[in-house]
């Protein structure tokens, strides 16, 4: 089976001649354009010259919805996006294929896929933002299906998409996050709190410490690395920005807890001997694994309910962290270049509940500058 791509204009397209049809007696042939680079319409071509040696391979007027999302995962989307973004894909379209992956690709109307969303909404289990995120992804799914030629329009365009609402940031006051701390000093969930309180790191930040990262001269730690998810498991990733590669100064309560924890593993080292998988991370079980991001998230949150602390996330110590530091004063040009903000607007933007306050008090502090009427 013969197959070719040809570039037109800044893209691809590809194409492969099906053979003659039996009624007409003329050739067939089946194109493909849209794709951004050579290699990209290489393996779609390889792909779909396989599909149809193997009678995998149907029309627009035959292909299901549940068909095409698998083909274009495999296509696009796991060659062309993270491998965390994949996974994430794969489970946004579950969700599409249960409820609606039976129905014929170019049959699919834009009331199926509305109806879609409010069954979604209306059922709870996930929240605006992913059924957002669900629709992003499912408009340029079927995106690629106009510029490959398999449909003629996008119905997502005609939907009307959901509207993420804003996650209500719940923090702790400075009391309450140190009576936590002593809470839960002596378990694993200590160190990936105390960081999180005194550094503002994410829990993917935290797993992926070493201790090469601290330098306890100069005291600051060096944000290198990020724990991500993948396929079969973790790995670790560099940031995906400049901005996210950082160096954080530490508080002089985060060097005393960070050597005293490096006591206590030197120590489990020496007695554990050739059983210790020494991978130089900070917070890791007995045999040195290190812990992962969801195993970070889920003892803190069985701890705050242990303890019967106020529910909230470990991503809101973070932001804990955060407010503490805006509110004693300190500059937020400095508070985004610790928490890692691509630019201080989203500094700005995300702690907005605390600037009102930071406003009076600036302006308690110019109220002699200006010369009082007699």
């Amino acid at each position: 089976m013969r197959g070719s791509i040809r570039k037109r204009g800044a893209t691809y397209q590809i194409r492969v001649d099906l053979g003659k049809d039996p009624l007409t007696g003329k050739r067939k042939e089946k194109s493909m354009s849209g794709f951004k680079g050579k290699k990209e319409a290489e393996k779609a071509l390889a792909i779909l010259i396989a599909d149809i040696e193997k009678g995998e391979y149907f029309e627009a007027d035959k292909m299901t919805l549940k068909d095409y999302l698998y083909y274009w995962l495999e296509t696009y989307a796991k060659v062309n996006v993270a491998t965390s973004t994949f996974i994430r894909y794969k489970e946004f379209c579950n969700h599409i294929i249960k409820h609606i992956g039976n129905l014929i690709l170019d049959k699919i109307k834009p009331a199926n896929i509305q109806k879609f969303y409010s069954t979604l909404l209306s059922s709870g289990k996930l929240s605006s933002g992913t059924i957002l995120k669900i629709h992003r992804m499912f408009h340029q799914a079927l995106k690629h299906a106009v510029n490959w030629e398999i449909i003629n329009t996008n119905p997502t365009e005609y939907v009307t998409a959901p509207k993420a609402n804003k996650t209500q940031m719940t923090v702790w006051e400075p009391e309450l996050a140190n009576k936590f701390m002593n809470g839960v000093r002596n378990t694993n969930a200590f160190i990936p709190v105390m960081l999180a309180l005194t550094t503002g790191m994410r829990a993917g930040e935290i797993s992926a410490l070493k201790w090469s990262n601290i330098n306890f001269d100069n005291e600051f730690i060096s944000i290198t690395h990020n724990m991500q998810r993948v396929e079969n498991g973790y790995e670790l990733k560099q940031p995906k920005t400049d901005k996210s590669r950082r160096t954080i100064a530490m508080m002089d309560m985060t060097v005393k807890e960070l050597k005293e924890h490096r006591k206590k593993q030197l120590a489990l080292k020496l007695y554990m001997g050739p059983d210790y998988k020494d991978e130089d991370f900070v917070c890791a079980w007995d045999n040195g694994s290190p812990f992962r991001p969801h195993y970070i998230s889920d003892i803190f949150r069985d701890n705050v309910k242990k303890l019967k602390f106020p529910k909230i996330r470990f991503h809101d110590l973070r932001h804990t962290h955060a407010t503490i530091m805006l509110s004693k004063g300190v500059h937020a040009k400095v508070v985004s270049e610790r928490l890692g903000h691509s630019n201080i607007s989203i500094t700005l933007d995300t702690y907005s509940h605390v600037l009102p306050n930071m406003q009076k008090e600036a302006v308690s502090k110019i109220n002699d500058v200006f010369e009082k009427r007699a």
